[in-house]
């Protein structure tokens, strides 16, 4: 096992302790360890095949907590900003998107913290469903992730913490979808095969043992916890961007 695959295993392994905390959040956490090390196409494929696991046993353990009616109005809202979102990708440069959803998350985060201060949470809870679904359609469309306008939608909305972890689990079919494009093109390789001998149990394992914690986390941390996920994600985001402007 060379070191590329053992960073890998060891991101997801992370990654996967973090989405088993909170329900989302591990390619957020492990991409930029591993792009260190490799930026390949093989780096996707994997982490699409380690996320699409992970969303798998998160839909298991939560998929009773999902709120049918809330996610189909979400996804729904979604469909239109997918279709925009990849047409988008077309004639406007990826850094000036990535920007875009750094700003966005920055902006959540103090609304958040406004919100915190006064003891409320958003409204009206129906028009903020539609505008976060159709961002993160938009935002799977062009950038290829849509976890942060999910984190964004449950912090503001003040989700209780399994019924948040559902509705991230919601995901799944979007994850199936990926895989099934990466395997239509023929992207899933047998390099990508030796490596997800490793990187899988690592993430499995990293999964369950955040399972203990999971159940005992306060719904106070877990609402900081997703706001550290959100600042994480804008400043990764940002410094991608960055060089762009310079």
């Amino acid at each position: 096992m060379d070191i590329a695959i053992l960073v890998m295993a060891g991101a997801w392994g992370l990654g996967a302790f973090i989405s088993g905390l909170t329900g989302m959040g591990g390619a957020l956490i492990s991409l930029p360890i591993i792009s260190l090390v490799l930026t390949s196409k093989s780096v996707i494929v994997i982490s699409l095949l380690a996320g699409a696991v992970i969303s798998l046993m998160s839909f298991i353990l939560y998929h009773r907590y999902i709120d049918v009616r809330e996610v189909l109005g979400f996804w729904l809202a979604a469909l239109p900003g997918l279709l925009l979102g990849s047409w988008t990708l077309k004639v406007v440069d990826i850094e000036i998107l990535q920007m875009l959803l750094a700003i966005l998350l920055a902006i959540n985060i103090i609304v958040q913290l406004i919100q915190d201060w006064l003891g409320t949470c958003m409204a009206p809870r129906v028009l903020m469903k539609y505008l976060c679904g159709f961002f993160a359609g938009f935002f799977i469309g062009s950038l290829g992730i849509g976890g942060p306008i999910m984190a964004i939608y449950a912090s503001l909305m003040c989700m209780e913490k399994n019924t948040a972890r559902g509705f991230f689990a919601s995901i799944i079919p979007m994850s199936i979808i990926n895989l099934s494009v990466a395997a239509w093109n023929d992207l899933i390789t047998a390099e990508v095969l030796d490596a997800v001998i490793w990187v899988l149990p690592a993430a499995v394992i990293g999964f369950f043992c955040a399972w203990p914690l999971a159940r005992r986390i306060r719904q106070e941390l877990f609402h900081i916890a997703l706001l550290i996920l959100q600042g994480v994600a804008s400043i990764s985001l940002f410094l991608k961007a960055l060089p762009y402007f310079l």
